[in-house]
């Protein structure tokens, strides 16, 4: 995995400064052509892939600083209007390679699917990009918001497929064209997707689309009448999808212990996987949440740089493919400390703490992006050697009920720092 990681950061590398990757993904023939330019294509996706938080300026002279110490440094407006000459598929066709080198090796597997889960989320976005997103309407104000969905194998702790489209988008359809796209390239790859939903997404018209794929839905108490009238522990039902074709479902009451039952519903009959087993795999879909935390409370992607919305989602595809890379990175240092560990006899196993995975690899990534090849090899040994000493306790089956609040909600609480 040490060896994948740095063959993706590698043709990371070769694509920037490809000439071919460059005529694709410029808007024009004529952009970034002068041999003068001192904001050259490398450098723009650098600056953009390093995840501009601070002021756009101070982060400009920092880079040039650091990896362009030759160069004069560039203005905020230059580097905007650098930034609109590069199309959206740029960072699109990074992503792709990188999940292509990943999944071309083994990969942890659920019933032999990829286990894939599927969540929104709303994040803000700035006031200025109002008009592109759309506004959350309250008493007072008006906030600029985006709703974003995305893919997550739960497993491998990587990000599959995502998008950020206006607030008043509805999460079935933006859920609906991520898993037409993923099923697409996994056909290519042979490749079989187990899908898990909360339960704001069942509809009949998903259940059509996902007629020849497995998948388990949380469901509430109103959605089709077979479903809602089925009391037994687990049985078979009959409901129609949103072409009248009757399917076969098995649903599931689950006794959570506390006096409440959770129902779920599947087209996987196969008896001799057990409720139990069931419950066990839909519990794995609350790691999307944890996913997004991270996002938004560690990686800051809904601190965008601009308010221009090809630039949001530069932003927002950026910080995507660098979660992605940050998991890599975490994915083999938790097998290291896993086989370190075996044989100690410890109360819980352990795995590297996120914040300082993403502290220690975000500079370093950019880093390996911009150096040369033995340089870049050293700095990932460096790095993991890092992660690998971080370590938190993973405490299984942790339950209970929510903490009543106590104070007014914090903006910045004390558990979750960032890591700037």
């Amino acid at each position: 995995m040490s060896q994948m990681l740095n063959s993706i950061v590698a043709e990371t590398k070769y694509c920037l400064h490809d000439f071919s990757f460059l005529c694709a993904h410029r808007k024009s023939p004529s952009f970034f052509a002068r041999k003068t330019c001192r904001l050259t294509f490398p450098v723009v996706m650098g600056i953009v892939l390093s995840l501009p938080k601070a002021a756009m300026q101070v982060e400009i002279n920092q880079f040039t600083k650091k990896f362009v110490p030759h160069s004069k440094s560039a203005t905020a407006a230059a580097l905007f209007k650098a930034r609109k000459k590069i199309k959206l598929t740029a960072f699109h066709e990074l992503i792709e390679h990188s999940l292509s080198q990943i999944y071309a090796a083994d990969f942890k597997k659920v019933l032999g699917c990829r286990l894939v889960a599927v969540d929104g989320s709303i994040f803000e976005v700035p006031q200025a990009a109002r008009k592109d997103f759309g506004t959350l309407s309250t008493r007072s104000v008006e906030i600029a918001k985006a709703q974003v969905c995305a893919l997550y194998d739960v497993e491998n702790h990587i990000i599959l497929e995502a998008s950020i489209a206006p607030y008043v988008t509805n999460e079935r359809d933006e859920a609906s064209q991520l898993i037409q796209q993923l099923e697409r390239k996994s056909e290519e790859t042979g490749i079989e997707n187990l899908y898990i939903f909360d339960r704001g997404f069942p509809c009949k018209r998903l259940l059509h689309e996902l007629k020849h794929t497995p998948y388990i839905f949380r469901v509430s108490k109103h959605f089709t009448a077979s479903i809602n009238q089925a009391d037994l522990p687990d049985q078979i039902v009959t409901v129609q999808d949103s072409h009248k074709e009757k399917i076969e479902l098995r649903v599931l009451n689950i006794d959570l212990g506390n006096g409440k039952t959770e129902r779920l519903f599947t087209n996987i009959l196969d008896k001799e996987i057990t409720a139990e087993e069931f419950k066990s795999i839909y519990r794995k879909r609350w790691r999307i949440e944890s996913r997004y935390n991270v996002l938004k409370n560690l990686l800051d992607i809904d601190n965008f740089s601009s308010a221009d919305k090809d630039l949001i989602e530069q932003d927002f595809y950026a910080t995507i493919f660098l979660s992605n890379m940050v998991r890599l990175a975490q994915n083999y240092a938790d097998e290291e400390i896993r086989k370190k560990n075996e044989k100690k006899g410890l109360k819980y196993e352990y795995k590297t703490n996120t914040n300082t995975a993403i502290s220690e690899l975000r500079p370093m990534l950019i880093e390996a992006l911009m150096a040369n090849p033995l340089k870049k090899v050293y700095l990932f040994r460096k790095i993991l050697r890092r992660i690998e000493k971080s370590v938190v306790p993973i405490r299984p089956d942790r339950s209970g009920s929510p903490r009543q609040k106590k104070y007014a909600s914090e903006k910045h609480p004390m558990n979750k720092k960032g890591n700037r």
